[in-house]
């Protein structure tokens, strides 16, 4: 029997199981949750972070020696579109419901890339989700490079899976 890989002696970003892990959360979780296909774009790693929505559920995650942090960021069409076909309801603003929803969809992604991350041999910790919203800026505390995972809608418009690792 063989130890769990030491996940620790390379860059998270580069692991494509760590890249699969998202997708799969994603994927699974719109079309379980939200009846809607998401279609993952081609992954590519940005230099520094920059937000890329509207509206967006922060997680802070930890697996020691690791920090780092996952953004879920949706421009106003693609929550919208999701939303339509999560709760059967048309929406044309940001509002508490909204929200709310980042919330739980940011936290139901997160659980379940943790789940398969951790069965790999990372030891991610629960986390509570943040939302933020309107005309922000995001400080990231480390200078760490961000891998960035977008995501196609039926109706043309696409989110982002933003994760930053120190």
């Amino acid at each position: 029997m063989s130890a769990a890989p030491k996940v620790e002696a390379m860059n998270p970003l580069f692991d494509k199981r760590l890249i699969s892990a998202f997708v799969d959360g994603v994927v699974k979780t719109l079309k379980t949750m939200a009846s809607t296909d998401a279609t993952p774009g081609k992954p590519f790693i940005e230099p520094k972070f920059v937000l890329k929505g509207e509206i967006a559920g922060m997680v802070g995650m930890v697996a020691p020696p690791l920090k780092g942090t996952l953004v879920i960021s949706y421009k106003k069409d693609s929550i919208f579109q999701v939303l339509e076909n999560m709760l059967g309801e048309k929406y044309t603003e940001l509002n508490q419901e909204v929200s709310d929803a980042v919330g739980e969809l940011t936290n139901m992604i997160y659980g379940s890339a943790k789940t398969t991350l951790n069965q790999l041999g990372y030891n991610f910790e629960m986390a509570i989700p943040t939302v933020i919203s309107g005309d922000f800026k995001i400080t990231q505390a480390d200078k760490g490079a961000t891998l960035v995972i977008p995501f196609n809608l039926s109706n043309g418009s696409t989110f982002y899976v933003e994760i930053t690792v120190q």
